[in-house]
């Protein structure tokens, strides 16, 4: 071969190496599902702790909660640093789009101006930075400030989340998360009927129910069965409803019902990542041979997590809320401070009508120095939620849960609002 030919071989092999790397890259790439897996392992696990604790009406917001722990874990060292890794589970942090009106996710550094020349300007610029983090300098006399902030950025679904904040707080964090999302197909008010709801105990109530028929996706597993219902994709250029497939930012979500085939409480027992993608696996969507007719009762009710402090030591973080707790990254070198936790809550609201979802979840940690105290026929299908039952609200292509709840007791029928919509 002479050298003409074996240098134009060698381009050639050369631009054929240079096609398969770029084909493989622009292979690989889509494929690396962002968020899926990891994620699931911390949201059962705090899902666990809580189906655990409560046997009436609660939600919380595994998001919120993993922004939070996240935001606490920069700041740590050690073995706080190792205890805090362990519970979030590798945990990944979804880049949450907010959209005008409809959602809204916002992290805050509040720091007590008595320590404000002690605390780390790293810390405060790697919150700002990565998390986008709001700042709020204050006295502390009063938790007005915060109590603002978390008003304005959960849609004023949630007031007065703090009540006591004492001077001696050297700063906090906090995470609030909310959505107010209409349904892709919503209820017919007048379709909303009374209807008897079988409580945990036994007894009946009176509840209004909305019922509706053909859109939504029937799911089922050996232990239960439910629904997954779509909310309108929102546009986070205009915060209207969009249909158009090249707006990246928009985002769309879901809300899941499942109704347990026997008693809540022993479904509880089971319910777990493996039980969730056996009924996500089965499903059943409406077609020429299979109606499907489902009816979901109205509830609303806001939660207080008590307990949430605790629950965290459960989970592992034991040395966080003690004075061997390390955080060292959260002040400057020279500074005698010894942060610990003292204190941690987590609160939401929920409302489930005719229109649509508002949900609502703020946590707030709070540090101070440890020198202070320490078929061939048609089919038909029908599903009626008219006992306790679990809800999940979740991105529809991920594995993230925003919010997970159960309903023992709905909205009673007396106190059902006037249903207004505006189908245009």
């Amino acid at each position: 071969m002479n050298k003409k030919n074996y240098l134009l071989l060698l381009v050639i092999l050369i631009l054929i190496a240079g096609i398969f790397l770029f084909l493989r890259k622009e292979k690989i790439i889509p494929m690396e599902k962002t968020y899926t897996g990891d994620n699931n392992k911390f949201d059962f696990k705090i899902i666990n702790e809580a189906n655990n604790s409560f046997k009436d009406n609660f939600m919380i917001s595994p998001v919120s909660i993993a922004y939070a722990l996240t935001m606490l874990e920069e700041g740590s060292t050690d073995n706080t640093k190792a205890q805090l890794d362990n519970v979030l589970e590798n945990y990944k942090l979804p880049e949450i789009t907010n959209v005008k009106d409809r959602i809204s996710l916002a992290n805050l550094l509040f720091i007590n101006n008595m320590y404000k020349k002690e605390i780390n300007g790293g810390y405060i610029k790697l919150l700002q930075d990565g998390y986008d983090s709001d700042l709020i300098f204050d006295n502390f006399e009063t938790p007005k400030k915060i109590n603002d902030w978390i008003s304005n950025k959960t849609f004023n679904m949630i007031n007065d989340a703090v009540q006591t904040l004492t001077p001696d707080t050297v700063l906090g964090l906090a995470n609030a998360i909310a959505i107010d999302l209409e349904w892709a197909n919503q209820f017919e008010c007048n379709n909303t009927t009374k209807h008897e709801f079988n409580l945990i105990d036994g007894t009946k109530m009176e509840t209004p129910m909305m019922n509706s028929s053909n859109d939504i996706t029937y799911i089922e597993s050996d232990n239960a069965k439910g629904i997954i219902k779509e909310y309108k994709r929102y546009s986070a250029k205009t915060g209207e409803a969009t249909y158009d497939p090249e707006d990246k930012d928009a985002i769309t979500l879901e809300y899941i019902a499942i109704l347990p085939n026997t008693n809540i409480e022993e479904y509880k027992k089971v319910f777990n990542a493996e039980e969730l993608n056996k009924l996500l696996s089965n499903k059943k969507t409406s077609n020429y041979k299979l109606d499907i007719n489902y009816h979901l009762p109205k509830y609303t009710y806001d939660f207080d997590y008590s307990g949430f402090k605790e629950t965290l030591v459960r989970m592992g973080l034991t040395d966080a809320f003690s004075q061997l707790a390390s955080f060292k990254k959260m002040k400057n070198e020279d500074s005698k401070l010894q942060l610990y936790v003292n204190d941690a809550l987590h609160k939401s609201h929920i409302e489930v009508s005719e229109n649509g979802t508002k949900a609502a979840a703020v946590t707030v940690i709070m540090l101070r120095d440890s020198a202070m105290p320490y078929e061939e026929e048609k089919e038909e299908i029908n599903i009626t939620f008219d006992k306790p039952f679990i809800y999940i609200i979740k991105e529809k292509e991920s594995d993230n849960i925003w919010f997970y709840g159960t309903v023992y007791k709905p909205m009673d029928f007396k106190d059902n609002p006037k249903c207004e919509i505006d189908y245009q």
